[in-house]
């Protein structure tokens, strides 16, 4: 009992500290890729796509980028929400991510939500979650073939 309750407390901390992350990054009032960093990685595909090597933009990273960032949120709300509401994800991932953009329509005047955003959150989100379900289920049916070995191994005793 106590491990489960330390993980959980491990879990939530590590939840919180990723959701300050987040926010941090999608509620401040700098457009992401306008800075130094926005303008290197311009340069950087700009300097591929002259070659021939790829007409990857900006906004294709942005949408893959908003993937991966939203992944961790899945999977740490997946290890908090009991097996049974696993569905509560389907709901809590879409909603947050409506929430940033709602927020950002309100009070950031030089952001733009947008649809796309939403997709791609939600989307990174999902991975996470359905990552993090698959594999409590499989963790689970483990341990219950491990249960029923020990105890075929008990009544043979």
């Amino acid at each position: 009992m106590r491990a489960s309750r330390f993980r959980r407390r491990l879990v939530s901390a590590a939840l919180a500290i990723y959701v300050v992350f987040v926010l941090l990054i999608t509620l401040t009032p700098q457009m992401p890729g306008t800075g130094l960093v926005g303008r290197i990685v311009d340069r950087f595909l700009y300097e591929l796509e002259l070659r021939g090597i790829t007409s990857i933009q900006f906004l294709d990273i942005e949408f893959f980028g908003n993937i991966l960032m939203f992944v961790p949120l899945g999977v740490f709300s997946a290890l908090l929400i009991p097996r049974k509401a696993w569905w509560t994800l389907l709901l809590l991932g879409t909603a947050f991510s409506g929430l940033i953009e709602l927020s950002q329509a309100a009070f950031l005047p030089s952001r733009y939500p947008e649809v796309r955003d939403l997709v791609s959150n939600t989307t990174g989100f999902l991975i996470g979650a359905a990552a993090s379900v698959t594999l409590r289920l499989i963790v689970s049916h483990r341990d219950s073939l491990v249960e029923l070995d020990r105890r075929a191994a008990e009544q043979r005793r």
